[in-house]
């Protein structure tokens, strides 16, 4: 079953900004986005602003045959660190790049860390 064909035009399951026709890929947080590379750059581009979201857009550039422009939310207030479009063999593709979660006190700590280590 897709969810994507179940939402309301231009939104994701979280609210994310999605372009028309956009939908899930196979891969979990993977999107195939239903307009081509320039137009979906240009959506990111005036939804970011309209929706008051400070970002840094780096790009478009092409590296080893693929087209990537990236959105990186500058303050707290998306829900996402930053969003990724790419287009490789023809094909548009977007991914958010989630958020860490709140750390609890309970969370693991690595053992490369260096300010939990004791000698």
């Amino acid at each position: 079953m897709c969810v994507a064909a179940a939402l309301p035009r231009g939104a994701a399951a979280d609210d994310r900004p999605v372009p028309r026709g956009t939908r899930a890929a196979d891969a979990p947080d993977l999107l195939v986005s239903g307009v081509g590379f320039a137009a979906a750059v240009e959506f990111y581009s005036r939804e970011l602003a309209r929706r008051g979201i400070a970002h840094e857009r780096i790009g478009p550039y092409r590296i080893r045959g693929v087209d990537v422009a990236r959105f990186v939310a500058s303050g707290a207030a998306a829900p996402w660190l930053a969003v990724h479009v790419f287009r490789r063999d023809g094909k548009t593709w977007i991914f958010f790049v989630k958020r860490p979660g709140p750390t609890t006190s309970s969370a693991r700590v690595s053992p490369l860390d260096v300010r939990t280590r004791t000698l």
